[in-house]
């Protein structure tokens, strides 16, 4: 369990899939599918090894060459539309995910989103489970030019945000995206819905949940007068 304490002139910003949803089964499947369907196979690992990146990234690696915007917007369209089709009856927000993003309103911690989703991926999680609400901004693919790892979309996020990034904590589950929050300067809390523990430690996660029912806010019920530290000495969350 990790105990954390609210501290003023912070923020969390999150990863949308595999993190406020737990939607990486569905996201493997879909591309395996659309992969097939289009003469090619891919591999459960090959996708996680891309997973966070833009994608155009996944469909020039997929394709072997580039695509023009007009293929690519098509190619998008198909695989995302497989992926809602998949995912629309399984739907959720994790376990423990509400009560800590009510907590964190509580002690105004300013939050997030940064992610390498399409808006329309964007709109089916956050508007579809009620969550955009619980964000100052959402960063989207749109609005930077270098996708994960590198630090673009957290580095907006934090400049729209009005916190130093070294102020930053950011939660992901993937190894692109936890190289991206470093390279940001940014402490990273890794959460083991894609990636297995071992994998987010090699990457260098500051700390590892499984959930978020493993957050516990000190000033609550649980007041052990404890809590992990980032590698810079500060408070993680």
């Amino acid at each position: 369990m990790v105990y954390y304490r609210p501290m003023s002139n912070q923020a969390y910003i999150f990863d949308m899939d595999g993190v406020l949803v737990n939607n990486c089964r569905y996201h493997v499947l879909a591309w395996r599918v659309f992969s097939k369907k289009h003469g090619f196979e891919l591999t459960d690992e090959q996708v996680l090894e891309w997973m966070g990146a833009a994608n155009r990234v996944y469909m020039e690696r997929l394709l072997g060459r580039s695509v023009s915007d007009d293929e690519l917007a098509a190619l998008e369209n198909e695989k995302k539309s497989l992926y809602r089709e998949l995912y629309a009856p399984h739907r959720r927000i994790p376990d423990g995910l509400r009560a800590f993003l009510d907590r964190t309103h509580a002690a105004d911690i300013p939050c997030g989103v940064a992610t390498g989703a399409p808006e329309q991926n964007i709109t089916f999680i956050l508007d579809g489970l009620d969550l955009r609400r619980d964000f100052r901004c959402v960063v989207g693919p749109t609005q930077y030019s270098h996708s994960k790892p590198a630090p673009d979309c957290y580095l907006r996020a934090a400049a729209i945000l009005g916190v130093a990034p070294a102020n930053c904590t950011v939660f992901e589950d993937a190894v692109a995206g936890i190289q991206a929050a470093h390279a940001a300067g940014m402490r990273v809390v890794a959460i083991t819905t894609t990636n297995p523990r071992a994998t987010l430690q090699s990457a260098g996660a500051d700390c590892i949940i499984d959930s978020f029912m493993e957050l516990r806010d000190t000033n609550g019920k649980e007041r052990r007068r404890w809590f992990r530290e980032s590698r810079a000495g500060r408070p993680l969350v």
